[in-house]
């Protein structure tokens, strides 16, 4: 682990002091190169330099993570998989883009280059899918969905809009009275607490600050229906942090901001949602083990959307790693074991 941060820090570095003509990262405050001048004069070759930047970083990162694992048996090396990229891209600066003189000859050339770097003959859109969910329906639909949606318009705990996807949503009613009372405290003990102020919890739920809503659904395929409970409340991770900014502060920032606006902040982004099965002892089964869930119907199946946040901006050298959005298979309850991977995507550009 060492030695794959050094070397990646590494390559930053020759990245940044390299007198390649590439100018991934070009700093237009100060341009050096007169490709750098070149590009930070033009929006339209600065966008194409951004793009191209997310690209070859996603393709770099994406060599020593999931790849890594799905090669291990082979013999895969990542970190010389790398290696091999790097010179690959810096040839391709010096054969092919070097040799521009126009703005048009620049542009084609970032463009032919992304949909080399990403496999495709034409430039793709937001989303690409991971190396499994090839051939399933259920992924390419979603991936449709996640191509059609603008990147401003993702949030990340809402699910995009679904509409003629083939995905279908779940009929919630909101959960009343002494049942209401009665599942709550059972949440509360299953997170190591105490429903102390029931009084204040129903002013919580009555505000819409926090959702306890329940939907009929035969989610073990045995023909019963069974009654599945979600639960919602704010999460600071829903809204998101920024590039700049710590856990802990932003965390302590959201905790001050006041009920009121925080409900804001969740109508905005999303709900953080927990999934329960209410067993017939009227005890609650929890429904996957990972956070912010929502569900979805395709067909007779039912998915899980584990990760859906897709930030603005993204600085891909900095995050050294995929945005991603995952796709799970809710196929069983049995041993407390809900969820089987099914597609991955992640953000191209």
């Amino acid at each position: 682990m060492k030695k794959e941060l050094f070397l990646s820090k590494l390559s930053l570095c020759l990245l940044i002091i390299s007198p390649s003509v590439w100018a991934v990262g070009a700093n237009c405050k100060q341009p050096t190169s007169e490709l750098d001048k070149r590009i930070c004069q033009s929006t339209t070759l600065t966008a194409a330099n951004e793009a191209l930047n997310v690209a070859f970083h996603n393709q770099r990162a994406w060599l020593c993570q999931d790849a890594e694992i799905l090669r291990r048996e082979d013999g895969w090396d990542c970190m010389a998989a790398k290696e091999d990229f790097w010179a690959e891209q810096q040839q391709w600066d010096k054969s092919v883009l070097a040799q521009c003189k126009t703005d048009d000859c620049f542009t084609r050339a970032y463009q032919a280059r992304i949909a080399q770097i990403n496999g495709q003959d034409t430039p793709l859109p937001n989303f690409r899918l991971t190396t499994y969910g090839w051939g399933d329906k259920e992924c390419q639909a979603y991936l449709k969905v996640l191509n059609r949606t603008p990147k401003e318009d993702f949030r990340g705990c809402k699910l995009p809009n679904l509409t003629d996807s083939g995905f279908k949503t779940l009929p919630f009613k909101a959960v009343e009275g002494e049942l209401l009372k009665q599942l709550d405290r059972q949440i509360a003990q299953l997170n190591h607490k105490e429903q102390t102020n029931w009084q204040g919890q129903l002013k919580r739920y009555q505000s819409g600050y926090i959702k306890m809503e329940m939907a009929y659904l035969d989610i073990d395929g045995d023909g019963k229906k069974e009654r599945l409970v979600r639960y919602s409340r704010p999460d600071v991770f829903c809204e998101g942090l920024g590039y700049d900014e710590d856990v802990d502060d932003k965390s302590k920032r959201w905790r001050e901001l006041g009920q009121e606006v925080v409900l804001k902040k969740a109508l905005e982004h999303g709900y953080h949602r927990d999934y329960y099965i209410v067993g017939d002892d009227g005890k609650l089964k929890s429904v996957g083990k990972r956070s912010k869930n929502r569900l979805a119907f395709f067909e007779d199946k039912v998915f899980s959307f584990t990760k859906n946040g897709v930030v603005a901006t993204l600085k891909p050298a900095d995050l050294g790693a995929k945005v991603y959005v995952k796709m799970d298979y809710i196929k069983s309850i049995d041993k407390g074991r809900a969820e089987e991977s099914w597609c991955g995507f992640w953000y191209n550009y």
